[in-house]
C-alpha cells in the first residue's frame, strides 16, 4: 500500500542557490539515508568549469578526465551549429555520470526534483493532499497504467484540498486535466497532479464504475506522519509513523507522552509503507525505547564503522513499557533502522511481513546556479547488532501477511480488528492467542510505495 511521503511536494527555503548545503554535526541529519553535506568531487567539477583549463584533480588521470569534459562541453557551447541549452547540456552530463554507477539510489536531479525531493521529507508541500498508488483489482502494486492497473487513491489526508473537492479513498485516478494517464507511470501521474498552490486540477476519476470529474484548488498542505489512537478498550496506546519527516520526533514525543501520562504500558508502533525520512528523527525516536548503546553503524566506502548511539533522552526506556512495532514490504530506511534498533535491543517484537531491505545512505547535495542537485550513496548502515540487510529486509518476530483492510489512525470508520497485523500485535500484547495464523516469509509480498500529489 503506501503512505503520505509526497512526491509533489515543494520545499522549505534552501540554502541559497550559489552554495552547497551545509552540513550538520554529524551523521544524524540525513535523510532516510540522506544526509546534506558540502560538496566533494562536485566542487572539484564546478572549480574546472570556472577555470577552464585550470582543472582540479586528484592525480594526472582525473585532471585530464576533468579537462577534456570542460574541453568538450565548451566545444558544444561555442560551436555547435544548433542551439543547446547550456543547463541541459550539463544535466545530462550529469545524468551519465551516475548512470554508470548503476545505483538506483545515486542519481542527478533537475532544480524542481531537488526541491521536491527536499519537500517529501520535510512533509509539507504544495498539491492535493491525497496518497494515491498503482495497483490493480487485486491491491498489488504494479508500473505502468493500463486496464489492470490503476492509480488508486489511498487516503486522503484531513482538512486537504483533495478532502474538501470530494475525492475518496478507493477512488481510481483515470485522467489529469482531460489527458488519460493510460501508460504513464505513477511518477508521471504524480507530476501532472502536483503543483502551485492556488492552481486547480481536474481530476477523472472511477467510483465504482461512475465516471466522475473532480476539479480541486491546489494549496499548502502538511502531511499528518504522526497519528495516534487506543485500542483493545483504551488497554493499548498506538502510534502510527506515516513518514520521517521534519515534525515527526517532536509529534511522537508528544503522543508517547499522552500514552504514557494515561497509565498505560503497552504499545503498538505502526511503520507499515513508511519509506523513511530523516536519520535524526529515527534516532529521536529509537531513543525514546533504548537507554544507552548504538540506534545503528554507519560504514564508510574505506570500511570504518561509527556507531550512531542513542540521545539519552528517552522518556520510555522502562522495559515494562511493551512494545509491537508493525512492518511490512514498505517500511525502509529510518523504518528499518528503527525496526533494527529495537529488535536487536530486545526493545519491541516485530510483527508483519519481512521489510523493503534498504541498507546504504545517501548524500544530498545541492549543486551551485539553478542546476538542481544530487544523491550518492556513500555509506552503508548497519542494526545495532551491525546486520546489513540491504536487499533482505528485516524479518518480523511473527508474521503475519494483511488480508483485509489496513487500520488508519484518525479514521472514524476504521475498524482496527479487521487489520490482521494490528489484531496480531493486540493479541500478542494481551497474551492472547493470534487470530491469525503465522506465514512464512516466502510467501510475503515485496515492497510497495505510494506517493502523494
Amino acid at each position: 500500500m503506501t503512505a503520505p511521503y509526497d512526491n509533489s511536494a515543494s520545499p522549505p527555503p534552501a540554502t541559497g542557490p550559489d552554495a552547497p548545503t551545509p552540513r550538520q554535526d554529524g551523521p544524524s541529519f540525513a535523510l532516510t539515508a540522506i544526509v546534506l553535506v558540502a560538496m566533494g568531487a562536485a566542487a572539484i567539477f564546478w572549480a574546472g568549469m570556472t577555470l577552464g583549463g585550470a582543472t582540479s584533480g586528484r592525480n594526472a588521470d582525473e585532471r585530464a578526465a576533468i579537462e577534456a569534459f570542460t574541453r568538450t562541453y565548451q566545444d558544444i557551447a561555442d560551436r555547435f551549429i544548433g542551439t543547446p541549452v547550456p543547463e541541459e547540456v550539463l544535466g545530462g552530463a550529469l545524468e551519465g555520470m551516475f548512470d554508470v554507477l548503476d545505483d538506483p539510489y545515486s542519481a542527478y536531479m533537475s532544480p524542481d526534483e531537488y526541491d521536491a525531493a527536499l519537500d517529501d521529507a520535510m512533509g509539507e508541500f504544495e498539491g492535493i493532499g491525497a496518497v494515491m498508488d498503482t495497483t490493480d483489482e487485486m491491491g498489488e502494486r504494479c508500473e505502468v497504467i493500463d486496464d489492470l492497473c490503476g492509480l488508486r487513491v489511498v487516503q486522503v489526508l484531513p482538512g486537504a484540498p483533495a478532502e474538501g473537492a470530494g475525492l475518496l479513498a478507493g477512488d481510481v485516478v483515470t485522467g489529469v486535466d482531460g489527458e488519460l494517464l493510460e501508460g504513464s507511470t505513477i511518477d508521471d501521474s504524480i507530476t501532472l497532479i502536483r503543483g502551485p498552490r492556488g492552481s486547480e486540477v481536474a481530476l477523472t476519476v472511477d467510483r465504482e464504475g461512475q465516471q466522475l470529474e473532480i476539479p480541486i484548488t491546489r494549496d499548502t498542505v502538511v502531511a499528518d506522519d504522526v497519528r495516534s489512537a487506543t485500542l483493545a478498550d483504551g488497554r493499548i496506546g498506538y502510534i502510527s509513523i506515516d513518514n520521517f519527516s521534519g515534525n515527526a520526533a517532536e509529534d511522537f514525543a508528544a503522543d508517547l507522552q499522552a500514552h504514557l501520562d494515561a497509565g498505560l504500558e503497552k504499545l503498538i508502533i505502526d511503520v507499515r509503507d513508511d519509506p523513511g525520512g530523516f536519520v535524526d528523527a529515527t534516532v529521536e525516536i529509537s531513543s525514546q525505547f533504548i537507554e544507552e548503546g548504538a540506534v545503528f553503524w554507519e560504514e564508510d566506502a574505506d570500511g570504518t564503522q561509527v556507531a550512531i548511539d542513542v540521545t539519552g533522552e528517552g522518556i520510555a526506556t522502562d522495559p515494562r513499557l511493551e512494545l509491537v512495532l508493525l512492518v511490512n514490504g514498505g517500511s525502509a530506511s529510518a523504518s528499518e533502522i528503527l525496526g533494527g534498533a529495537l529488535q536487536d535491543a530486545g526493545r519491541a517484537q516485530l510483527v508483519g511481513e519481512p521489510t523493503f531491505g534498504k541498507g546504504t545512505v545517501q548524500e544530498w547535495s545541492e549543486l551551485p546556479g539553478e542546476n538542481g542537485g544530487y544523491r550518492l550513496s556513500i555509506a552503508k548502515w548497519l542494526t545495532r547488532d551491525k546486520t546489513w540487510i540491504h536487499g533482505e529486509g528485516l524479518i518480523p518476530d511473527v508474521t503475519v501477511r494483511l488480508e483485509g483492510e489496513r487500520y488508519w489512525a484518525g479514521d472514524s470508520a476504521a475498524d482496527p480488528s479487521l487489520d490482521e497485523q494490528v489484531a496480531a500485535g493486540v493479541a500478542l500484547l494481551l497474551g492472547q492467542p493470534l487470530p491469525t495464523p503465522a506465514a512464512t516469509p516466502e510467501t510475503m509480498s515485496g515492497a510497495s510505495s505510494g506517493s502523494s500529489p
